[in-house]
């Protein structure tokens, strides 16, 4: 079964995706990622509901600010709740990890388990791991993308992360590519 979820929320079209046969996983996305990042990370052999956040793939931003983790956590409940779903596993990556975690934290009697992959977040606001993302989140909301990552190419930041986690710094400059980097830089600023 491959289905598409459509949901109307604050002003944001939310899209999303119900695939699959077996026990029901909702499973999340990371941020800045997609459909296309969960196809790729989550275990087969379930039945796997996955809501495009705000702003991510093709789900619009909506009216309703700041962009959070409840925020988030909110509208995948409501996709589970459109899936027919009373009870399921909950799971993710990185931000997706944090999303499943708020829904345990905030509904344990609807999550029959968690599938954390790759957890970005710690138990503190804006952890030292997500200062980059703010940085460049910055950067855009003030310059503009193409400006800005000028900037951010100069900056001690990249060069700390050239040598330590090029392929973390490869996922970073995909910010300031985005078509609609302007408007996701704000998702990335209160996420961050």
């Amino acid at each position: 079964m491959t289905g598409q979820i459509a949901l109307l929320r604050d002003g944001a079209t939310l899209l999303g995706t119900d695939t699959g046969e077996g026990p029901a996983v909702v499973f999340q996305h990371g941020l800045g990622g997609g459909e296309a990042q969960v196809a790729q990370t989550c275990p087969t052999g379930f039945r796997r509901i996955t809501l495009e956040c705000r702003g991510h793939g093709g789900s619009g931003f909506g009216e309703r600010r700041p962009f959070s983790f409840e925020m988030f956590a909110d509208d995948v409940l409501a996709a589970a709740d459109r899936a027919g779903l009373d009870r399921f596993v909950a799971g993710g990556v990185s931000m997706g990890a944090g999303i499943a975690l708020r829904l345990a934290h905030r509904h344990p009697e609807r999550v029959a388990g968690l599938i954390l992959v790759r957890p970005a977040w710690t138990f503190s606001p804006a952890p030292r791991n997500m200062q980059p993302v703010a940085e460049i989140a910055e950067l855009i909301l003030f310059h503009g993308p193409e400006k800005a990552r000028a900037i951010f190419a100069q900056s001690e930041t990249a060069a700390r992360l050239n040598r330590e986690a090029p392929d973390n710094l490869a996922s970073l400059l995909g910010y300031f590519a985005r078509p609609d980097a302007k408007a996701f830089a704000r998702v990335l600023a209160d996420i961050a």
